[in-house]
């Protein structure tokens, strides 16, 4: 018995001697940094020093940010059934739908089928007069569509693959990038946002006939024989001109016009388009100088809108657009250039002031795991287009995760009390 005894008692022992190096072990490799997500070459400067500290929380993000939250399932099924509606509408009554919608909580109505009536009469609405959109730095035309609604044009620029290099507001804008955002921001919770869709027009067939004699001195034929448009803007060249493919279209984003009174400020986050530094880019202090200009609202509206441009990597908004105390999403052209390139410093109103609104949060942390990018894809296939590559559609998701990084890192400098912030 007692031999049984001491055998029984050091194979107990040795059990426990392995049980605690395996926990050992585990401790020491659990969250190992993954090579992806190393700390890139950055300048030594007072920028880097965050941005390391943000690839550390990234590198050891917990793994409920990489998978799908089940609580997102019901929201996504809300939206698809939002935009999966009857294409039997009369487009014209829509607009009279629209014209009567009062709300705090969004720009358009969506529910109950109305956002994807909105998108269908944009793209098969038959247009009555065309016209050089005035205003901005690059062409778009101006369409007056059945149900007198008017709708912004921006023409295909590059194809899908196309990368662009350069600074982060480089190249023409991209018309994708504007109908991508739009969905973006349906999934996001971001409703203050003009409904956007992939049109194609055919230049002889439904423009020509319709087009005022402005819009017809900004054509010109090419070298083909075929019309092509260089518009009236600021930077609209006659060597650069928007010419149609081989069955005379041109594919463009077909943007709801906002006929509504709202207010423009500059962003205290702008760029200065130059080699020289703004303010912000060289004191990460910087937001204790906005905090009193800007009221919290404002503030966390303008990190909302830092969250949503640092996904698509829009780095062009010097100005911002404000409607019933609210930022609206205008010129998301300047998103989705460069698919391998993240720019932090998007992101500097949400690392600078580490405040973030609760419901942002909560929203973001369910869109985790794939489902913001898939969302977007189901939505967009309605209307039979993809709108990006799936290069680009994996950096969205990538984005993401530095998106919960620089929140912890936020949580990590001040603690979440002080992060989250109530909006009333």
């Amino acid at each position: 018995m007692s031999l049984n005894y001491a055998f029984s008692f050091s194979v107990f022992l040795l059990a426990l001697v392995i049980l605690n190096i395996y926990f050992f072990y585990t401790l020491n490799t659990i969250d190992r940094k993954s090579p992806k997500f190393n700390v890139p070459n950055l300048r030594f400067d007072l920028t880097s020093s965050v941005f390391k500290d943000i690839y550390e929380y990234l590198n050891y993000l917990p793994n409920q940010y990489k998978n799908k939250n089940t609580k997102f399932i019901k929201i996504q099924k809300s939206l698809l059934s939002s935009f999966n509606s009857s294409k039997n509408d009369n487009p014209a009554s829509v607009w009279v739908e629209t014209e009567k919608w009062i709300s705090n909580k969004s720009l358009f109505p969506h529910e109950n089928g109305v956002g994807g009536k909105i998108l269908h009469a944009l793209q098969s609405s038959q247009i009555a007069l065309v016209d050089n959109a005035l205003k901005g730095t690059q062409l778009k035309l101006l369409f007056l569509i059945e149900g007198k609604q008017k709708v912004f044009f921006k023409p295909k620029r590059y194809n899908l693959d196309h990368i662009i290099k350069g600074n982060i507001y480089a190249g023409f804008d991209r018309h994708n990038s504007e109908v991508f955002a739009y969905y973006l921001a349906m999934v996001l919770n971001f409703k203050w946002i003009a409904p956007s869709v992939i049109r194609h027009i055919h230049l002889d067939k439904d423009i020509v006939p319709v087009a005022t004699s402005g819009l017809r001195r900004t054509m010109v034929k090419n070298d083909n024989g075929a019309l092509c448009i260089y518009g009236k803007c600021f930077y609209c060249k006659v060597n650069e001109t928007v010419c149609p493919d081989s069955k005379g279209q041109v594919e463009g984003a077909a943007i709801l016009y906002l006929d509504k009174p709202f207010k423009v400020y500059k962003s205290p986050w702008r760029r200065s388009y130059s080699t020289k530094k703004m303010e912000w880019e060289t004191d990460n202090d910087f937001c204790t100088k906005v905090r009193g200009t800007l009221s919290t609202k404002r503030l966390l509206n303008l990190i909302d809108v830092a969250i949503f441009d640092f996904l698509i990597q829009n780095g062009d908004r010097h100005r911002y657009e404000v409607y019933k105390d609210q930022i609206i999403l205008l010129d998301n052209g300047k998103g989705l250039g460069n698919p391998s390139v993240d720019e932090l410093d998007i992101l500097a109103p949400l690392y600078q002031c580490c405040i973030m609104a609760s419901s942002t949060w909560q929203h973001l942390e369910i869109i985790s795991g794939g489902s913001l990018t898939e969302t977007i894809k189901m939505l967009s296939a309605f209307q039979g287009h993809m709108l990006a590559t799936e290069e680009h559609f994996r950096a969205v998701e990538r984005r993401l995760l530095k998106i919960y990084a620089t929140v912890q890192y936020c949580i990590g400098r001040h603690g979440s009390s002080k992060v989250f912030k109530n909006i009333f």
